[in-house]
């Protein structure tokens, strides 16, 4: 099936038509359906995401040139990541897919709420963006429409996602399942500690009010462990994991070598199934300083 491109593409889907397990929280789409009227507020609740575009644009980019040549072959220094066709999972209100979509690639974005949707297509309609395409969906209804190898993608991106879904490792082998072969995931998500659940929990909700009490559920966080086993079961191979950390007075985003609250993750697809084994953390490269400069 040929995905159409169209900026103002919205397909109202039957939930959970298509598989038994399901990716869906309804909590959580209700809770962002809410606020969807402001993820284009760049002083409103989501003005941490706006911010976090300076880390996550140049990682993805970078990941996508150090590994994947041959999908930017149409590159130039306006557009580096033309002809690259790109999966925006849980997109939100385009934030991020309008950044990737500046850089000249061929963007898809999904979520599951329709509000969301809507306010994603007209945001890109106004900036004319044609390369880039909105529909409400999930994950694993989207794999089930697109099952050809014509329309695997050349990577796929779930930022500040997994956290939000059940069946995560459900979600990441579905991600895997619409990646080319040699294809690049990134992920960026929240990990499951102590810091984590005073600086995210406590500090950013409660004492600071940066985000809205009870946009995370700490317990649904998750450890760059588990989130390795999820890759490597899923037939991909860990490339980099770098930490992030944010200064919510300043709203601003930096690298760093803890992950222990944020963190970045780029993965590959190989060919065969990659087992726990073949990845060694001690093989990653937890600098981002390499890879991920502008």
């Amino acid at each position: 099936m040929l995905i159409k491109r169209s900026v103002t593409l919205i397909r109202n889907l039957p939930i959970r038509k298509y598989s038994v397990k399901s990716t869906l929280s309804e909590d959580e789409i209700q809770k962002f359906s809410k606020m969807a009227n402001e993820w284009w507020d760049v002083n409103g609740p989501f003005n941490g995401l706006h911010s976090l575009n300076k880390l996550r644009v140049p990682f993805i980019r970078n990941g996508i040139c150090s590994y994947q040549k041959s999908a930017v072959v149409n590159s130039s220094p306006a557009s580096p990541l033309a002809g690259c066709r790109i999966l925006d999972v849980g997109c939100g209100g385009g934030i991020l897919s309008e950044s990737l979509g500046r850089l000249g690639a061929s963007v898809t974005a999904i979520d599951p709420s329709e509000e969301n949707i809507t306010a994603a297509s007209l945001h890109a309609q106004k900036k004319q963006l044609h390369n880039v395409a909105f529909e409400v969906n999930t994950i694993e209804n989207f794999q089930a429409l697109n099952t050809s190898s014509s329309t695997l993608f050349d990577a796929i991106v779930a930022s500040e996602v997994i956290e939000h879904v059940e069946n995560p490792s459900f979600f990441i082998q579905t991600c895997s399942e619409l990646l080319k072969p040699g294809g690049s995931l990134f992920i960026t998500t929240l990990n499951r500690t102590t810091a984590s659940w005073a600086l995210a929990i406590c500090g950013a909700e409660y004492i600071l009010n940066v985000v809205p009490r009870g946009t995370h559920d700490w317990n649904k966080f998750i450890t760059p462990d588990e989130l390795i086993s999820f890759i490597n079961n899923s037939g991909c191979q860990t490339r980099q994991v770098c930490g992030m950390a944010y200064n919510p007075f300043i709203n601003e985003w930096n690298w760093s070598r803890f992950t222990s609250v944020n963190y970045a993750l780029h993965a590959t697809k190989s060919p065969q199934v990659v087992t726990d084994d073949l990845v060694e953390k001690s093989e990653l490269n937890f600098s981002p300083e390499k890879n991920v400069r502008e």
